[in-house]
């Protein structure tokens, strides 16, 4: 979400219109603050001074502790949820806040400034997944945290905010154009932090030998100790390439146009290597874990869309076909935002015994498509009706209802803007639940709080704190 930076002299806030939720829907919360953050059965709220925390409950509303955070705060400021720590990312401060207890652990230089030109901003990592800012459940062997600007990357321990070790950088350069009066930064070297596995930070860096060029890949400890170095696979993890791992196997894997590598994501030892079909051909690719053990490889081009299953630990290929290229390949129950280009894609499910399609569903312009978090299948939306489909893309259900501009998706709720009119329809009537004009969101962390409610932020303008609400359906 955006943020206010402060501090900043506020204007009085103009009284707040009342809010008249539908039938089956009420209101828990609805409080003023600069940012937010979910975790499950609270809000925690930074207050309009952003000095003060307040943390509510997410079920009656109630004020379950208030707190000072900060005494001189600056920069941007955000809020981001492991576990039961909440970390308020200040300017420069890194502060750590135990959300049960309401209090301070610990106030940290986080040595990456929010809210400058830097882009600097904290990382949160489980296992190989980018958390962003989604509450993330800690597990000392899989959860990393670091604090990312342009070009350095420093790791922090998610429960205090204090620093790991030392900052990996990469070649900073600073370009002028006297004739724009404009500067940019460009990185050479970029570090990338791929995940945490068995307690190891795992990352592509610069490459530590003088006058080297090119990455490597390390390890580094819970102290910020490099335990291994894999120079040799430098051509794997360089920063344009698609790189992802899989905890169950200890498999990390790196997809080139035409080729593809994995090694042993705990020690960084080589495991298998293929050379894959379309020399010649630039692809849009991604590799991607979608049941235990199978690795499903996705590369499209002008010509068309090629996939192909392969056993991640020995690399051996199940099977392999070519679809046209405004085709979008899925596994059953898989996210459907990949590697989707076309206007009107056609979506097809296909069977990962032999890669036979199961189904296939073309969606119109102003539909969208997405995971029914109310079960382990799709619902599309736009239109004239809202349809549920099956985990292999089999048709299920339609309900004549036309929703346009679908923003968020949930179990039981779901988010639709159309101009200026933000709104939020029950699931599985669809009756509205709430209609409101003016800057609203879901916010990002709103899966925290389960599938009866949904959390609500509004935008009121640079100089004004967020109205931040809880909707629920129970």
């Amino acid at each position: 979400m955006p943020e206010k930076t402060g501090p900043i002299e506020q204007p009085a806030s103009a009284p707040l219109p009342a809010l008249t939720p539908g039938p089956g829907a009420r209101v828990a919360l609805d409080v003023r603050g600069q940012a937010v953050v979910a975790l499950p059965d609270r809000v925690v709220v930074l207050d309009d001074d952003f000095r003060h925390m307040r943390a509510f409950d997410a079920v009656t509303g109630a004020q379950l502790w208030r707190l000072e955070a900060q005494q001189e705060p600056g920069g941007r400021h955000t809020l981001y949820a492991v576990g039961d720590r909440v970390l308020l990312h200040a300017g420069s401060a890194l502060v750590a806040v135990d959300a049960r207890a309401g209090a301070v652990v610990a106030t940290h230089s986080a040595r990456a400034y929010n809210g400058g030109d830097s882009d600097c901003r904290l990382e949160v990592t489980h296992g190989f997944t980018d958390m962003g800012r989604r509450w993330t459940a800690f597990d000392p062997a899989l959860t990393a945290c670091a604090a990312a600007c342009t070009c350095t990357k420093r790791l922090l321990r998610c429960d205090t905010g204090a620093p790991i070790g030392e900052p990996f950088d990469g070649n900073e350069i600073n370009l002028h154009d006297d004739l724009e009066q404009a500067a940019t930064v460009l990185c050479l070297g970029e570090p990338r932090l791929f995940g945490r596995l068995g307690g190891r930070y795992l990352f592509g860096v610069r490459r530590s030998e003088p006058r080297s060029e090119g990455y490597e890949a390390i390890a580094v400890d819970d102290q910020g100790k490099v335990q291994w170095r894999r120079p040799e696979l430098s051509a794997a993890v360089e920063r344009h390439l698609w790189v992802d791992g899989d905890v169950a196997t200890d498999v990390c894997w790196s997809l080139e146009d035409t080729d593809i590598v994995a090694w042993t994501c705990s020690t960084g030892q080589h495991k298998w290597r293929a050379k894959l079909e379309g020399a010649g051909q630039r692809f849009s690719r991604d590799a991607r874990l979608v049941a235990p053990g199978q690795l499903l490889v996705r590369r499209r081009s002008e010509r068309g869309l090629l996939v192909e299953l392969r056993d991640v630990v020995t690399g051996k290929q199940r099977w392999r076909r070519s679809l046209p290229p405004d085709h979008v390949a899925l596994a059953p129950g898989e996210d459907p935002n990949v590697l989707v280009f076309a206007d009107t894609p056609v979506f097809a499910w296909l069977d990962l015994r032999s890669g036979a399609t199961l189904h296939q569903h073309t969606r119109a312009q102003d539909q969208a498509l997405a995971r029914d978090p109310g079960g382990d299948g799709y619902v599309r939306v736009g239109g004239p009706e809202v349809a549920l489909l099956a985990r292999d893309g089999r048709l299920l259900q339609t309900v004549p209802k036309d929703i346009q501009g679908v923003e968020w998706v949930g179990a039981r709720f779901v988010a639709a803007r159309e101009d200026s009119r933000f709104r939020v329809y029950r699931r599985p009537d669809l009756d509205v639940a709430l209609a409101v004009d003016g800057s609203w969101a879901v916010e990002d962390s709103t899966s925290a709080l389960g599938p009866a409610a949904v959390l609500l932020r509004e935008h009121r303008g640079e100089r004004e704190p967020l109205r931040i609400v809880v909707l629920r359906a129970d």
